[in-house]
């Protein structure tokens, strides 16, 4: 008998059954590479972007730090340029002043008097720029040398003025406070004149570091040596003044004779010496200038006194005298160059 099938049971199980057996289930799986998962950056490449970095920012820094260089170079130029133009203008004022200071003695009061107000209205004008100038940070320690010195150019030339003013206006009482004022103020202009000196040296050596060519104008003298503002030589030129001077006539016409002896012995008299045994000799003439000499008196004691002879219109003249005639002495007489110093 034929055996029946029933459908009881599927054959296949589709709806919540579970296969048993690990070999008889399936895993499902990509066709192809499955893909990878992301990485970072390799950490040469990492290594080698910090370096790039780091390069990069000391060759641009360094480029920065050359530029700001130029710039401060080109500010030190544009400084030494505009200093320059207040440096030359002292050195034409220097010039002035020497022109009026070596025959001061030769025009009226009034017209001495305008000149040095001129003159120091333009050191004070000078001074008052030289503040006003913009300083680079390379010009700071510079400046300063600029500054003083056109500053003791202002000082200078007002103590000058004053001490002139009083010897071309007052009586020979007045002699002494002059050269006092005279001196001070050829003093200040000698340290005026090595402050400005050593202004230009000062700025030569900042340009030459900058490597730069721009020339430091030359500021000029006042006082043509130390010497000059010396008590010496201070004395020997107000004395010269003083002799030029309306009314000094009076007082040294003993001093104006037809020879040189004649004009030693008065001016010997006039100051109570005995010229009894006084015996006279020539010590050097100028041969560019007849006019000219130096003579010499020696007392009876051994004493010798110099004298610097001027002959004018047949009358000789003693110009100056003293136990030497210095090169100071000659230059305030106005003697010939080729007269030298004795004594």
């Amino acid at each position: 008998m034929a055996r029946a099938i029933t459908h009881k049971q599927a054959m296949f199980s589709t709806a919540g059954g579970r296969v048993r057996g690990g070999s008889s289930r399936r895993r499902v799986q990509t066709v192809g590479r499955a893909p990878r998962r992301p990485r970072g950056p390799a950490p040469i490449v990492i290594i080698v972007a910090l370096i790039a970095l780091v390069v990069a920012c000391w060759v641009f820094g360094r480029g920065c730090g050359t530029s700001q260089q130029a710039v401060e170079n080109d500010r030190l130029k544009t400084y030494t340029l505009d200093t320059n133009k207040l440096v030359e203008q002292s050195a034409n004022t220097a010039q002035s002043f020497s022109n009026l200071a070596n025959g001061v003695g030769s025009i009226p009061k009034n017209d001495a008097d305008r000149q040095l107000t001129e003159i120091v209205n333009e050191c004070k004008s000078l001074e008052a720029g030289a503040a006003a100038v913009k300083v680079p940070a390379k010009g700071t320690s510079v400046q300063p040398l600029l500054k003083f010195g056109l500053n003791k150019r202002s000082q200078g030339t007002a103590g000058y003025q004053k001490g002139i003013t009083t010897l071309l206006t007052g009586t020979g009482a007045d002699t002494a406070a002059a050269a006092q004022s005279i001196q001070a103020g050829l003093r200040d202009l000698v340290v005026s004149d090595e402050t400005l000196l050593a202004f230009k040296s000062s700025l030569e050596t900042k340009l030459r570091a900058a490597k730069a060519d721009t020339p430091v104008a030359d500021p000029g003298r006042f006082v043509a040596s130390l010497d000059s503002a010396s008590t010496a030589s201070v004395n020997a030129y107000v004395a010269s003044i003083a002799k030029k001077l309306p009314g000094a006539a009076a007082s040294t016409s003993t001093a104006a004779a037809a020879n040189p002896s004649q004009a030693m012995t008065a001016y010997l008299k006039s100051k109570g010496t005995d010229t009894s045994s006084v015996t006279y000799e020539v010590v050097s003439s100028s041969s560019s200038d007849p006019g000219w000499k130096i003579d010499a008196a020696t007392e009876s004691g051994g004493g010798k006194t110099y004298f610097l002879l001027h002959q004018v219109n047949g009358s000789w003249t003693v110009v100056d005298s003293g136990s030497a005639i210095t090169a100071a002495q000659l230059k305030a007489g106005a003697a010939p160059a080729d007269l030298k110093p004795v004594g």
